[in-house]
């Protein structure tokens, strides 16, 4: 199959298009889409995904209220065993602490808070490592880890990493669930809370390269995604209680608002402020998490997705994280690549296809395209968050955001592109006729070539030809040197191409002292005939006026003939041109002869008269026998209303009026055959 130009625009632009497509989708799997595209659709989608179910996760807040009862920071350690004490009644799962109890304080208040811990026996304490984690296996690696004193270490119920990892934009939207130290695995505190939430053994969680596991007693295992440092992308169940607080929305135990985990005061649990009917269902079996919480002099809070102006504290981040994992609702880390490149495949063949058939409305019909696949895209992301998505995503919102927001660049690149291949092409075209064609010519020309209109074999077509000769050339040659004489015949040639491309001819070559102009070929045109004489008489008005600018006495005789021709390229493999052969050609040049065009005057055939419009003055030249022709050709000279010059005093000119009918057309003929009569004349194949 012949590689055509049209095929090469398609295969060249799908190709540019395909790369854009697999550069999103590989980028996105790979992990190096950018991050703060990648983040804004999913910090939008976050913000505009619903109410979740209620939480399992209760937060005892170390508030103003609680610095201010004890008057100090950090708080005694008999403040934290009256805690463990106040909670371990009502039987919850877990306390976990966000506080990092490392340094060795008075063995006596160490010794009561691990006699608090071991009697409540469900007590896990805060680990944290020092300076930069790599990513090594699902989690991040420290050559230092910071672990609570001995006495607090030997009586907790496990131990749990407390690093928070905010993203380039300082906004936290993954929790690495696992440090190590190189040798051993540590879980985070809100991994091994929810484990426990789940009666999973901690201790039997597994990392199998793209996802921990964690085997449940009576839930089955359960599958939650982590890239290679462990990191979880947290689905946040609740707002930031600092914009309720703000917004006066909660009350003395906001346990109430929906999108709210319950938060109650460390200093009123300790001192038994709040009631046991009250306490108990916040408490009992569901994780308890100590930590900072509404502290102003304690800015332990970060930037999160699901709110623009407010912070969150880290124990509520904690909570969050330990809620995605019991809820099972994990939006997924990276796009399935199949899928991806499935759906974008499909959207690029389109749009290559409109982009080529249509530059501007093609790519905004393509670039609709990708919108409303996002609009699907964001919709489903929506359902995903809020049900179970552990299988492969079938709409990948981030790598759709990367391919809109790059689909302008593609577009100016392959527009780009087409424009220059474009160009090349009709400057070849335009070469291969000689240059003497319009933009506008070679482009049709190519699309006929695309489309098989054009063939090298030749083709029988319906046109016009213009033979343009100047008279007495031989003469003006003898009185110029060669350099005057190619200037005259430029000057003269270059204005007369402009007006014949005005009219839409194609300058098919020059032949020393003339010019071939065709209407009809390659590009078809329903008026040929007229065009071919309205240019004609603008050429007989400029060669006049050049002559009185004081230039050489130049003129032109034209001849204008009417018929079927053979229309192709002619000539060897590698050396061939543009050309139009047969008996029309031939009659158009002989109507040239200084014996039929006189001196700035235009002779056309009979066949080249029917078709003229109204408005046209013409003197019929009778049946002239031209050579290599057995059959004589009735001609006739035509000029503009108004503007005609007789070359024979007695030769009346003739009219064809307003009145006539279209041009050929059966109803014309009489006004024909009465103007012709007057001399005597009836016009070829007329009775």
């Amino acid at each position: 199959m012949p590689l055509t130009r049209q095929r090469r625009q398609l295969l060249v632009t799908g190709a540019f298009l395909l790369l854009a497509i697999l550069g999103g989708a590989g980028a996105s799997s790979a992990g190096i889409l950018d991050q703060n595209l990648q983040a804004s659709v999913y910090d939008f989608l976050l913000q505009n995904a619903g109410d979740a179910p209620r939480s399992q996760v209760t937060i005892v807040a170390i508030d103003d209220s609680t610095i201010s009862r004890y008057g100090r920071w950090p708080l005694p350690k008999a403040a934290y065993a009256d805690v463990v004490k106040a909670l371990a009644v009502y039987h919850p799962t877990v306390i976990a602490f966000d506080i990092g109890f490392y340094d060795q304080s008075g063995p006596q208040e160490d010794a009561a808070l691990a006699a608090a811990m071991r009697e409540a026996g469900n007590v896990v304490l805060a680990m944290q490592g020092s300076g930069e984690g790599n990513a090594v296996d699902g989690a991040l690696q420290f050559q230092t880890i910071e672990v609570p004193n001995s006495t607090l270490r030997a009586a907790a119920a496990g131990l749990g990493d407390v690093n928070i990892v905010p993203e380039i934009d300082h906004v936290v939207r993954r929790a690495n669930l696992a440090i190590t130290n190189g040798t051993d695995r540590y879980l985070s505190l809100p991994f091994i809370a929810a484990a426990r939430q789940l009666r999973a053994d901690a201790n039997q969680v597994h990392f199998t390269g793209d996802s921990y596991i964690l085997p449940t007693k009576g839930f089955g295992d359960r599958v939650i995604p982590a890239d290679i440092a462990g990191g979880l992308r947290v689905y946040f169940v609740a707002k930031p209680a600092t914009s309720l607080i703000d917004q006066k929305l909660h009350d003395q135990y906001p346990c109430k608002i929906p999108d709210e985990f319950c938060v109650v005061s460390l200093s009123d649990v300790a001192d038994g402020r709040i009631a046991a009917d009250t306490l108990r269902p916040l408490v009992e079996n569901r994780i308890v998490l100590v930590g900072v919480h509404s502290a102003s002099a304690l800015p332990d809070d970060y930037p999160v997705p699901n709110s623009e102006n407010f912070k969150m504290w880290g124990v509520e981040l904690w909570a969050n994280v330990a809620q995605t994992i019991l809820t099972g609702r994990f939006p997924l880390l990276r796009e399935d690549t199949v899928p991806t490149v499935a759906w974008m495949a499909l959207i690029t063949l389109v749009g290559v296809v409109l982009i080529l058939r249509w530059r501007v409305l093609g790519f905004i019909y393509a670039l609709a395209m990708l919108l409303l696949y996002a609009a699907v895209a964001e919709q489903a992301f929506v359902i995903q968050l809020q049900e179970r998505t552990l299988g492969p995503r079938i709409v990948p919102a981030p790598s759709i955001a990367y391919v809109v927001a790059m689909a302008p660049f593609w577009w100016v690149l392959v527009i780009g592109y087409l424009q220059l291949e474009e160009q090349a092409a009709v400057g070849r075209t335009q070469r291969a006729f000689g240059l003497a064609v319009t933009p506008e010519v070679a482009k049709h020309i190519l699309e006929m070539q695309d489309t098989g209109q054009l063939t090298l074999g030749g083709q029988i077509r319906e046109a016009t030809v213009l033979f343009g000769d100047i008279r007495g050339f031989t003469t003006m040659s003898e009185g110029m040197g060669p350099s005057e004489l190619m200037a005259t015949l430029n000057r003269y040639f270059d204005g007369m191409v402009r007006i014949v491309q005005r009219w839409g001819g194609t300058v098919n070559k020059y032949n020393g002292d003339n010019i071939m102009v065709i209407w009809g070929a390659p590009i078809p045109v329903a008026d040929h005939s007229k065009r071919a004489v309205q240019c004609a008489l603008e050429l007989q008005q400029f060669i006049v006026s050049e002559r009185g600018k004081g230039g050489p006495d130049v003129a032109f005789g034209f001849g204008i003939n009417t018929g079927e021709l053979v229309a192709g390229f002619l000539g060897a493999q590698g050396r061939f041109e543009y050309t139009v052969i047969g008996d029309t050609v031939n009659v158009a040049s002989r109507l040239t002869s200084g014996d039929i065009a006189k001196r700035d005057n235009v002779a056309v055939s009979e066949r080249t008269l029917r078709a003229l419009f109204p408005d046209v003055e013409y003197v019929d030249l009778g049946a002239v026998q031209v050579k290599g022709r057995a059959e004589p050709v009735h001609c006739y000279q035509v000029n503009r209303s108004g503007d005609y010059r007789t070359p024979n005093p007695a030769a009346q000119p003739i009219r064809v009026t307003e009145e006539a009918a279209p041009s050929g057309s059966v109803a014309q003929r009489p006004i024909l055959r009465q103007a012709q009569r007057r001399r005597g004349r009836t016009p070829e194949g007329e009775p």
